[in-house]
């Protein structure tokens, strides 16, 4: 049985086109989303996946696995403007725009560790990754709105590369939520502030 089925989401036909521009949305079921390099054996829990109904796919972009829920949001940009060898600049900039969107909604104390991990009191509430085209560069990040990090835990084996900042922690300890750290955001207000940054 093949579980893997092959990357639709929104920010696909972002890539395809290969346009400039940002794309907010919000995932309509829980998706387990493999990393370019990762594999189904390595990095998720089936029997979670089974029980969850939850649907597996592979971006082309790099980074380990993540899970969407209903409860995240995902931030997808793509530029023509940035050098191919700008990779780290535009990760920085991207990330920077979605803590610039976050602040505007009061919420305080996030920076970037790891790759390209927004932090917020020592645990990550976004992950994002990568993927370099022929000629343009492109980002996507999941902001984990209000999601428990047990419910996502249960999904994700632990990964055999973290950044330092992780320490060993297992998911449900190293994961975090806006509404889990005391934040609550309207995503209408972030589309109309992160559109604003473009």
């Amino acid at each position: 049985m093949n579980l893997l089925q092959a990357y639709n989401l929104p920010d696909k036909s972002l890539f395809e086109r290969q346009e400039q521009g940002v794309l907010v949305w919000q995932p309509d079921k829980v998706y387990i989303i493999l990393g370019q390099r990762d594999n189904i054996e390595d990095a998720v829990e089936i029997d979670a996946v089974k029980r969850e109904n939850a649907v597996i796919m592979q971006r082309p972009s790099g980074g380990h696995s993540v899970v969407l829920t209903p409860k995240t949001f995902v931030v997808s940009m793509i530029s023509h403007d940035y050098k191919l060898t700008e990779i780290k600049s535009f990760f920085h900039d991207c990330n920077m725009k979605v803590i610039s969107a976050l602040e505007k909604q009061g919420v305080n104390g996030l920076n970037i560790q790891g790759i390209s991990d927004v932090v917020l009191n020592g645990k990550k509430i976004a992950g994002s990754s990568m993927y370099r085209g022929k000629d343009f560069l492109f980002f996507h990040t999941v902001v984990n709105v209000a999601e428990d990090s047990n419910y996502i835990a249960q999904f994700l084996k632990h990964p055999k590369t973290e950044p330092e900042y992780r320490n060993k922690r297992k998911h449900g300890e190293f994961i975090s939520s806006l509404d889990g750290q005391g934040y609550q955001i309207s995503l209408g207000m972030f589309k109309i502030d992160i559109y604003d940054e473009e």
